[in-house]
């Protein structure tokens, strides 16, 4: 994974994930129920829970991985400010 390490917490950020998460977001739409829980395997940095769970509000997202750093990753995005109101698990 390429990780920039831009923060001063465990977040970490994949730039292939900030230029994906749109294209994924629109085969999602097509197929994700309106209401539900969707747990993302391999979660790696959190970033597409997080502009996932935005951007379809009415499901609740359950990232996971088997990588301690990213758990650590998806975590510090969950507490970070950029979750107000959402509904994130992990």
């Amino acid at each position: 994974m390429d990780d920039t390490g831009a923060h001063a917490d465990a977040r970490r950020d994949s730039p292939a994930a900030e230029r994906n998460k749109e294209p994924i977001a629109a085969v999602l739409a097509r197929h994700l129920p309106r209401r539900g829980l969707v747990l993302e395997i391999a979660s790696g940095t959190g970033q597409h829970a997080l502009h996932f769970a935005r951007k379809f509000p009415s499901l609740d997202w359950q990232p996971s991985d088997p990588d301690a750093a990213n758990r650590a990753s998806i975590d510090a995005w969950r507490r970070s400010g950029e979750f107000a109101g959402l509904e994130f698990r992990t």
